[in-house]
């Protein structure tokens, strides 16, 4: 088991609020989580509970109305869209539920993308990306784009390209729910295995509670607020 290490996330009594017309809609509701190097953490509850307001916020994708999230420390607090898009290129890593691949690229292609903001020369960059595929069982798939490839190794794609520029947290919104059951557990497996073997710090939204059994720590949100916060055992898948 990875042990937890330093403070890599926080979000200090954050609260989100939306203006729709004439009404103001509270999406969370003074939230505090904080998450450790090494850790799995599921964000769990029905739609509408929060969860992928408070993931957004955890991304740098969206600011919170307020309170405070730091990742690794940094605020994201700051008035400035480059800054922000700097501390999502170096920190943090994305699997989205539609996998958000490019089509005219290729696996490798889709995977290197994050190096080409961070400057990387090609051949290095050629490198990291097969490695990032070897990771999640694609190696010898590199030259193939996505509508050669199945939904479950579209996700891997994903989960490789979100590896491979050594974020500090991978965040994934719902990364299984366009997917059927057995190639499901088959990503949850690897997404499991990564952050034991790699100790790569994920957290990961869902409502399902077969994703929900591989997490090691489950974060139940209601209503915009944390209701339960429990670590757990190990799946049985």
């Amino acid at each position: 088991m990875v042990e937890k290490g330093r403070l890599v996330l926080e979000a200090n009594r954050v609260s989100k609020k939306y203006q729709l017309g004439q009404m103001s809609v509270t999406a969370l509701d003074e939230v505090s989580v904080q998450v450790h190097q090494g850790e799995f953490v599921a964000l769990a509850g029905s739609s509408g509970s929060g969860k992928t307001t408070l993931l957004n916020l955890f991304g740098c994708l969206d600011l919170p109305s307020s309170g405070e999230v730091k990742v690794d420390g940094v605020s994201s607090l700051v008035d400035d869209d480059n800054f922000l898009s700097g501390l999502r290129a170096t920190k943090l890593g994305f699997v989205f539920q539609n996998f958000n691949l490019f089509q005219v690229l290729t696996a490798r292609e889709n995977v290197e993308y994050p190096l080409l903001k961070q400057k990387v020369s090609k051949a290095e960059r050629i490198e990291r990306a097969l490695m990032a595929l070897e990771k999640v069982g694609l190696k010898g798939f590199a030259d193939r784009r996505p509508n050669q490839l199945s939904g479950g190794q579209r996700q891997r794609v994903a989960i490789a390209r979100a590896l491979v520029h050594r974020p500090v947290i991978i965040i994934a919104d719902e990364p299984t729910a366009s997917l059927d059951k057995k190639v499901a557990v088959e990503i949850l497996t690897l997404m499991r295995e990564l952050n034991e073997r790699e100790g790569a710090t994920i957290v990961f939204s869902s409502h399902d509670p077969t994703a929900l059994e591989f997490a090691r720590r489950t974060v139940q949100m209601s209503d915009g607020r944390v209701v339960s916060d429990s670590a757990q055992g190990t799946s049985s898948f």
